[in-house]
């Protein structure tokens, strides 16, 4: 139904009902916009319409060249919301847009959205959308936009709507539901919250939730506070206040959609369940601001079926579930091992997630059956770098072949050359680490604290858990870990002259080793040691990636999977390990090439919020309790970017806010307060200042009279009585009950006014 090569997907949700007669005629509205793009296609999703009605829907949208998709949901109420979440799952272009199928085109519209998307970047971050503003015509003003010359709809309506023709123009909004995402985006955040019924304010809750996580402007004071409308609001206060910016920024631009004028029951089912839905997206609100609450992520289409056998942050996260399909968790406790592979078939699962498949025995027995099955799988664990985190379809660690030299060692384009010399320079200049590490030195001043002689060269030993898994499943010939600590013991009496050798405990290992004759570096950062040192030596660890990055020799003694011909070295003995360090080199081309594969092609990134918890032998490890991913490689998916801001990227210094200024401006300057203090988590964005000057009350085409001296100085008239606050405030009151308490300086009262729910 769907073509891979269309960017832009545009969903209009549908339900053909007997008192909408005029559907199949607004179904050619997309087709306005007469330089439909190829990579655009219009699709129509059918939330339940009865079956006959459905049958006929179906074969004008073939007429039209659209695509269709109908829900089984005729015995639902309609729900705009189930109709989009569907557009969403059920496409495989990059973009999703939401239009109604009121909303008229001009010509070029689409290839202009194209651009747009281009310009705010929704590659560059998944969390960019964009949003369009709607001009509602009058009856007389939709027939009028119809027959006119199409080259000519757009300027005029504009222009009427800027003349503020009421014979032609009902309303406009820039706050609206036409938006355009990412559709990994839209998935992974849950899309439109099911919860509500009907039709009204889930539009609204998503695109709030989409506004906080994305900080493109300062969040507005009382956020939470549903103040005024789109179309009026003047103070920057209020969600409205924020949510308008992003379609007034296409709206500037003059991209925005005609709504064709049709009869509204006001008494209609969806206008009930407004009042109902607007108590929940308060609520919604609220829980997304102080819990991080929404809607679990919807699974994409043709991502099958996923039998996840750990419920974590890692294999359960809500940026990658889109790709895993339907998701069923199940522990491996649960799974004999005799009847797992008639399981998954019988099950119809389309893939196994784990995160380490070699966790315990039963585990592992698992991973055998699927690999040796040859049953599709995915491995997901934390990577070698800081911040790292791979989707492995071919094993985990040392026994995958994602790390076969054909994978990498290839020659680097300029690009990628680039990129991970600026990642390296990042990497060894920062003080990220995968553990905590004490601050760093520097080398030099490293050097002098260990009293090591100037001209002699070092050798670090990095030490390991016992209990790791790459220790106890890929020691390789080595055999166990004690021959390894043995042959660190032997080494400073096998070391010529003029090595120093340095070994350094795992941050998290409680069991102190001291090796006689080597200088202990327990306390020292891992980074400081990989520049003072000139080889290091480890069994396995995943320092040695970072060892390639500061152009060290990298040593091992077990299976590891930067252990290649070239790149490492891998030793047994003493003998192994002097020969190495008096004859080698590093290769840094060839470490270039590995750190350039997983930095640009496998290794995905995130940022971890982890918690040290006491493991059963009495030693620590450091718990990942969420990973807030910024780069996604996902197998058989585009790379997916977000970025992670700690600022807004639009001040209040914007053109965009000069409506707010003047709202503030006009404001007497006695009469002026403070902007209100935070509620919660809720920052305060202030308007930036404006200077008003106030003009001399002096008529500029008025004479001065002659100089006189009265006989007498005439009275002075007596000033006007202002009215006193109390009788504003009645009036106020009796006018409009719901503002006067919204408008309050009194937080309960405010409270008050904003629990009022206006029909």
């Amino acid at each position: 139904m769907h073509a891979n090569e269309k960017k832009l997907t545009v969903a209009i949700p549908v339900r053909w009902a007997s008192d909408r007669s005029d559907l199949l005629e607004r179904l050619t509205f997309a087709r306005m916009d007469t330089d439909l793009p190829d990579g655009v296609e219009i699709l129509i999703v059918d939330d339940g319409s009865p079956q006959a009605l459905a049958v006929r829907l179906e074969a004008e949208c073939r007429t039209h060249g659209y695509a269709y998709h109908r829900l089984q949901t005729e015995h639902l109420p309609f729900s705009i919301g189930r109709a989009r979440n569907a557009a969403a799952q059920c496409g495989l272009s990059d973009y999703i847009m939401f239009q109604d199928v009121d909303l008229m085109p001009y010509a070029g519209f689409y290839r202009e959205v194209l651009g747009e998307a281009v310009v705010n970047g929704l590659d560059e971050s998944v969390d960019n959308f964009l949003m369009f503003g709607v001009i509602y015509l009058t009856e007389a003003a939709t027939q009028d936009f119809k027959k006119m010359d199409p080259r000519l709809r757009r300027q005029k309506y504009i222009q009427m709507l800027l003349q503020n023709d009421q014979s032609a123009i009902e309303k406009f909004s820039t706050g609206t539901s036409v938006t355009v995402w990412r559709r990994d985006y839209f998935l992974a955040t849950g899309g439109n919250d099911p919860d509500f019924n009907g039709w009204g304010y889930e539009d609204l809750e998503y695109a709030c939730r989409a506004i906080r996580r994305r900080k493109k402007f300062p969040l507005p004071s009382e956020f939470a506070l549903d103040y005024r409308n789109f179309q009026s609001i003047v103070e920057y206060k209020g969600w409205k206040s924020i949510y308008r910016l992003f379609g007034d920024m296409t709206f500037q631009k003059g991209m925005v959609l005609f709504h064709a004028w049709h009869p509204v029951e006001h008494k209609s089912d969806y206008m009930a369940a407004k009042a109902k839905n607007r108590r929940l997206f308060e609520r919604k609100l609220a829980d997304f601001r102080d819990k991080e609450l929404e809607p679990d992520p919807l699974p994409m289409h043709g991502s099958g079926k996923s039998l996840v056998l750990r419920n974590n942050p890692w294999v359960t996260n809500r940026w990658i579930a889109p790709f895993l399909g339907e998701i069923v968790h199940i522990d491996e406790d649960h799974l004999p091992a005799d009847t797992f592979m008639a399981f998954l078939r019988e099950s119809g699962f389309d893939r196994v997630v784990f995160h380490n498949p070699y966790a315990n025995p039963r585990m592992k027995a698992l991973y055998d059956l699927v690999r040796a099955n040859q049953f599709p799988f995915l491995v997901v664990e934390r990577g070698a770098l800081p911040d790292s985190v791979f989707f492995d379809p071919c094993g985990f660690n040392a026994d995958s072949a994602s790390y076969s030299p054909e994978r990498w060692d290839k020659e680097l384009s300029c690009e990628k050359r680039t990129a991970t010399l600026e990642y390296i320079q990042r990497a060894v200049s920062d003080e990220e680490s995968l553990e905590a590490q004490s601050p760093r030195l520097g080398a030099a001043s490293l050097r002098k604290a260990l009293r090591i002689g100037r001209g002699k060269k070092v050798l670090v030993a990095f030490l390991q858990r016992p209990t790791d898994t790459v220790i106890e499943n890929f020691m390789g010939p080595m055999g166990t870990y004690e021959n390894f600590l043995r042959l660190l013991a032997r080494l400073p009496f096998a070391l010529r002259q003029d090595w120093e050798l340095l070994v350094k405990q795992h941050p998290l290992e409680t069991d102190v080793v001291r090796i006689p004759g080597a200088i202990n570096v327990d306390q020292c950062n891992t980074k400081d040691l990989l520049e003072l040192c000139d080889a290091m030596i480890a069994v396995n660890s995943g320092v040695g990636v970072l060892g390639l990055a500061f152009g060290k020799l990298v040593l091992h003694c077990g299976q590891a999977f930067y252990g290649a011909a070239g790149l490492t070295h891998h030793v047994l003995d003493e003998g192994d390990v002097v020969a190495v360090l008096n004859r080698s080199r590093p290769d840094y081309e060839k470490a270039l090439r590995f750190l350039s594969y997983l930095v640009n092609d496998f290794y995905s990134f995130g940022k971890f919020k982890t918690r040290k918890v006491a493991w059963h032998d009495g030693s620590f490890m450091t718990a990942t309790t969420a990973i807030d991913f910024y780069k996604i490689r996902f197998p058989g998916r585009p790379e997916m970017t977000r970025k992670l801001r700690d600022t807004v990227e639009v001040s209040s210094d914007s053109v965009l806010f000069d409506r707010y200024r003047a709202a503030s401006a006009r404001v007497p300057a006695m009469e002026k307060v403070s902007a209100p203090a935070k509620a919660g988590k809720e920052a305060t964005a202030k308007p930036a200042p404006v200077r008003v000057e106030v003009p001399r009350q002096v008529p500029v085409d008025t004479p001065r009279p002659a100089r006189a001296e009265p006989k007498t100085a005439p009275p002075k008239a007596a000033p006007a009585k202002p009215t006193p606050s109390w009788r504003r405030k009645a009036k106020k009151l009796m006018s409009n009950p719901v503002m006067f308490f919204r408008d309050s300086k009194h937080a309960v009262f405010r409270a008050i006014g904003n629990r009022v729910i206006v029909k």
